[in-house]
């Protein structure tokens, strides 16, 4: 419980003081310091990451990094364990990563704003209308140079046992034919979801698998794309 406290205590604190993060932001937007402003934000975005999986405890091992390709033009797809998966993801495999976020997220204080800054997408999930409007956004961003996160299950799994994957979300890759790169997140259930929501220090291992090209796919090859990363992304869960 101790830990818990802790932790939302500095989430909080944290975000207060990110507020005068914006300052910098403000001149670099006058300016059109887009370079700059990229850099900043991946800075501040990894820096927060790091904090707030070493405050829960997490002692993050990552493996396979060399996988990830040297251009931007990536979608990873990754399996779905718990709340911490997206700081793993920021704070250890990439700097700036957008992902897709349930529309009330968007009005969360300081934090909402900050998903804007890195490029996250807000659905609301009962529209089939706007999940559309996210793919298109989506491909958008990745054409321009800003990778995205996918998580195929659609929610967490709560454990190291994977969900079936959706395979539509999979067409935001193959649309946007951006080097997929399937990550395998081990052990991120068991900093909160494990304990009924209490924050609980745990290993967590990533694993970044070689890069998949989408080229001479095309949207009728969702199913078959999704079979075969959920396997590649499984086969790298400990077993026990």
């Amino acid at each position: 419980m101790i830990r818990t406290i802790f932790w939302y205590t500095f989430f909080w604190l944290y975000l207060i003081v990110s507020l005068s993060f914006h300052i910098p932001l403000l001149f670099m937007r006058i300016f059109k310091l887009k370079k700059m402003k990229r850099g900043y934000i991946s800075y501040l975005v990894s820096l927060w990451a790091r904090s707030m999986v070493r405050a829960a405890g997490g002692k993050v091992t990552t493996t396979g990094k060399e996988n990830i390709p040297g251009h931007n033009s990536i979608c990873y797809v990754s399996n779905h364990q718990g709340g911490f998966d997206i700081p793993l993801i920021m704070g250890y495999i990439s700097k700036t990563v957008g992902f897709i976020a349930k529309k009330e997220l968007r009005y969360i204080p300081i934090m909402g704003t900050w998903m804007e800054e890195v490029g996250c997408i807000f659905i609301n999930r009962s529209s089939f209308r706007d999940s559309i409007r996210v793919i298109k956004k989506g491909v958008k961003n990745i054409k321009q140079g800003y990778p995205m996160v996918i998580f195929p299950e659609g929610t967490r799994s709560r454990s190291n046992k994977m969900r079936p994957f959706k395979s539509g979300s999979l067409k935001l890759a193959i649309r946007s034919e951006a080097s997929i790169v399937p990550i395998t997140i081990d052990g991120s259930y068991k900093l909160k979801e494990e304990h009924g929501g209490l924050i609980t220090p745990a290993k967590v291992k990533l694993t970044v698998h070689p890069a998949i090209d989408v080229d001479s796919l095309e949207d009728d090859d969702t199913k078959k794309l999704a079979d075969r990363l959920w396997k590649i992304i499984n086969s790298a869960l400990e077993r026990k």
